[in-house]
């Protein structure tokens, strides 16, 4: 027998996925419009190229092109769009996506420029993520979507939206479908996307989990620490304390194994310890910097 409870969380299920397809094509449509590439992640993309998902997002996702991303904020915002705090803990780095709500939309909006961990310049990433994008029908309409193996790989990524989301983990649930899902070319594209995006600290786990040997760690890239914290000129200190914050447990030990960044003399260790207050207040002043950009 259906409780009440339970049919009240079915209806509020079913109003959460209308509500997201709704913004999913009234966004990704907006930005046919404005000549902005973009693409639906999530759900109902997974479930298109036939995986589950272990629950409902009350957000729909869209992967932005990074050069368009203030451009697209500022379209919603004038649309009736305001900014939201998709996750109201403490961070040290701004937040790698930007969540918008609706007074009208039950459901809510996060847009991803820069995938934290994905070490590659943040355009370079998004071409290489656009190149396998498809388009699937959804409520009469037909959507740009990410493609059937980015949408595996951004499925188990653990921290989209820093640590914090590290705790919700879903990647034994993925990968358990991965390794069923994903023919022998297309675990091999996998483990070649990580690693042209920069991601195989990040990744590692995928990638072993998959029956595949690790790619070599690289430090953030210059394009993606000057996205990350809006800076002209990071140091290697700074890209090394950028990646430290990024990565999470898995990925931190890869970096210290790969000794990445290390000084590798006592002139290398002074020059260091001088440089830290300059690398403290660039790490802790990004997120001023991130939202004076945005104004």
């Amino acid at each position: 027998m259906t409780t009440p409870d339970a049919t009240s969380s079915k209806a509020r299920d079913a109003l959460i996925r209308e509500s997201k397809d709704h913004i999913a094509i009234s966004v990704i449509e907006l930005c046919k419009e404005l000549h902005i590439r973009a693409m639906l992640g999530g759900g109902p993309v997974l479930n298109a190229h036939g995986l589950l998902t272990p629950g409902i997002s009350r957000f729909a996702s869209i992967v932005v092109d990074p050069a368009s991303i203030r451009h697209l904020r500022k379209a919603l915002l004038a649309r009736g769009w305001q900014d939201a705090n998709s996750s109201p803990r403490f961070r040290i780095l701004p937040s790698a996506r930007l969540a918008l709500r609706h007074p009208d939309e039950p459901a809510g909006l996060i847009l991803y420029a820069v995938i934290p961990g994905f070490f590659a310049d943040p355009e370079t990433t998004f071409d290489l993520i656009w190149e396998r994008h498809k388009e699937v029908p959804l409520r009469g309409h037909t959507v740009r979507t990410l493609g059937r193996i980015n949408s595996a790989i951004l499925a188990s990524h653990d921290g989209l939206d820093g640590r914090a989301s590290r705790a919700r983990s879903n990647f034994d649930y993925f990968v358990d479908q991965f390794s069923r899902l994903l023919n022998a070319r297309e675990i091999g594209i996998t483990v070649k996307l990580i690693r042209e995006m920069g991601g195989c600290a990040e990744m590692n786990r995928l990638i072993i989990a998959l029956g595949e040997q690790p790619c070599e760690f690289t430090l953030p890239s210059m394009g993606y620490s000057q996205w990350r914290l809006q800076i002209a000129e990071p140091t290697d200190q700074m890209r090394r304390a950028l990646a430290i914050l990024e990565l999470g447990p898995s990925g931190r030990r890869f970096l210290r194994a790969s000794k990445s960044g290390w000084p590798r003399s006592t002139r290398e260790v002074v020059v260091g310890l001088v440089r830290l207050p300059k690398t403290i207040a660039a790490i802790f002043g990004a997120r001023r910097r991130w939202a004076q950009s945005l104004d």
